[in-house]
């Protein structure tokens, strides 16, 4: 999703006097002449500011635990397994998320997504790497919690059992049994489908407010579709955090619910790079030339 508010930065160029404007991830300059600045050997162009990296990182790390806990949670529990009681309770815990920290972060939640954004051009290298930390860890402690909270439980000898309904297979371990090829291709497309809105609505043309309903509704819709084939990863730190905590086998196929969401998602990143690009920085108007 999309980066935070943006400050001038100068990098070294031509001497000259400039208008410029610049849409950027979160905020746009909609009057160039604003921004005429003196340029005296370097051009101004734009980078980010807002929440410090530190920040981001703990709204991308909680942000995560809050979706395996409370996602995963009802995907357990969900009444006779329903695939739309699955997709609601994600669902709505993405809505929240993205309301709740949107701003701070991106809310993100998803090393796919953040692929995604980088891609597009919405967030730096180093940033997208930690981000992908942040969230598989804080997944992983959410499976943790999970586990904590229903390793007593009388009615449930065996925990990791238990945590093993949520894990995302193929073959035997598909909810119906579906080999590879349809599972990834459900994944893939299922997190190409999700990325495509989570760009599309957080571009700095979309309306101010559709985010969290628009990226809490497609949760709900593409989730419902993939829990029958593979019990709907679409979330390599979600995969990662219920393997670790699942019968053997589920780390085994952990791979295929990393490179299928990353697919679809670097796929729709460059498709946003070459179509749909959010950062556009532009020289409106050279208006003097300074000389030394």
């Amino acid at each position: 999703m999309a980066e935070g508010p943006h400050r001038p930065a100068r990098l070294k160029g031509e001497t000259r006097m400039a208008a410029a404007k610049k849409s950027t991830g979160d905020a746009e300059i909609p009057d160039a002449s604003v921004y005429a600045e003196e340029f005296t050997e370097e051009v101004w162009a734009y980078e980010p500011v807002g929440p410090k990296l530190s920040t981001r990182l703990v709204a991308e790390f909680v942000g995560t635990l809050a979706l395996v806990l409370v996602g995963v949670g009802i995907a357990l529990i969900a009444t006779g397994g329903l695939p739309i009681s699955v997709g609601f309770g994600f669902g709505l815990v993405i809505l929240a998320g993205v309301a709740t920290a949107g701003h701070v972060s991106g809310a993100h939640f998803n090393p796919a997504v953040t692929l995604a954004a980088l891609i597009a051009g919405r967030i730096r290298a180093a940033d997208a790497l930690y981000y992908a930390i942040a969230q598989v860890l804080g997944g992983a402690l959410g499976a943790a919690i999970l586990v904590a909270v229903y390793a007593n439980h009388p009615q449930i000898p065996d925990v990791r059992g238990f945590l093993t309904n949520a894990a995302i297979g193929y073959g035997d371990h598909s909810p119906n049994g579906f080999g590879l090829a349809p599972v990834l291709i459900v994944e893939a497309v299922g997190v190409a489908l999700l990325t495509a809105v989570i760009l599309a609505v957080t571009s700095v043309r979309a309306p101010k407010g559709l985010a969290p309903w628009a990226i809490g509704l497609a949760f709900v819709a593409v989730i419902t579709w993939a829990v029958p084939v593979s019990n709907a990863g679409l979330n390599p730190a979600r995969a990662t955090a219920t393997a670790i905590f699942a019968d053997g086998w589920a780390l085994q196929q952990l791979w295929a619910f990393w490179v299928a969401p990353l697919v679809g998602a670097a796929v729709v990143g460059l498709l946003f790079r070459a179509f749909a690009p959010d950062e556009d920085f532009e020289v409106v108007e050279v208006l003097e030339t300074i000389e030394d």
